[in-house]
């Protein structure tokens, strides 16, 4: 990771050591678990450095996928019979869908697996530290749209709101952040990232 001269290297360095510290801890969830499992998926969290602070890179899932249509989620998908482990899966995927390339992707460690609400899916999340200099392209055959979020931003209770879902309209928490709504599983992946930094960014 190239981190800058200016404010927050050493606050940058910190945090990427925490979440190395952390999550190189937990034990990734086997591939077996979720090889057979049409609900089974595996996906990344890529985080960069730019202008003196980490963001966490997210997409918009496209409108004409199967499942989770135009929601925001992480890089990933399911396993291929290719895929050695979940982490070979969320690497693939974030070449496939945002064009990472996995030799360069510092691979911090696993989340413990989580499971979507509304559909069952149990995904296995990985966090990596990608270059700053990453030409990231939506695949548009699953991506609508790529966006990043400043690690302050995710933080500040200003963008902290509510997503309205289903036909009872059920409330659900949110990050509302530049026209983008980070909900359900992604917004936990993303709480849980923030619960290993502590309060402040």
């Amino acid at each position: 990771m190239s981190l800058p001269t200016a404010a927050q290297p050493g606050r940058n360095r910190r945090h990427v050591e925490r979440l190395r510290q952390v999550l190189s801890k937990e034990v990734p969830v086997p591939r077996e678990k979720l090889a057979n499992n049409a609900k089974g998926a595996a996906v990344l969290v890529p985080i960069f450095e730019r202008d003196g602070e980490l963001h966490v890179v997210y997409i918009r899932r496209a409108d004409h996928v199967s499942s989770h249509r135009g929601q925001v989620a992480f890089p990933g998908g399911r396993v291929d019979p290719t895929d050695a482990t979940l982490l070979d899966t969320a690497l693939r995927e974030a070449q496939e869908e945002v064009a990472i390339d996995p030799l360069t992707v510092d691979v911090l460690g696993a989340f413990p697996e989580m499971s979507t609400l509304t559909s069952g899916i149990i995904v296995a999340p990985f966090a990596g530290v990608i270059p700053a200099t990453t030409a990231l392209r939506p695949c548009p055959k699953e991506v609508a749209e790529i966006f990043e979020v400043p690690l302050g931003a995710l933080h500040d209770p200003r963008y902290r709101g509510h997503y309205e879902w289903g036909g009872n309209r059920s409330k659900f928490p949110a990050i509302l952040y530049g026209g983008q709504t980070i909900w359900g599983l992604t917004l936990r992946i993303t709480e849980s990232l923030l619960a290993i930094l502590g309060s402040s960014p």
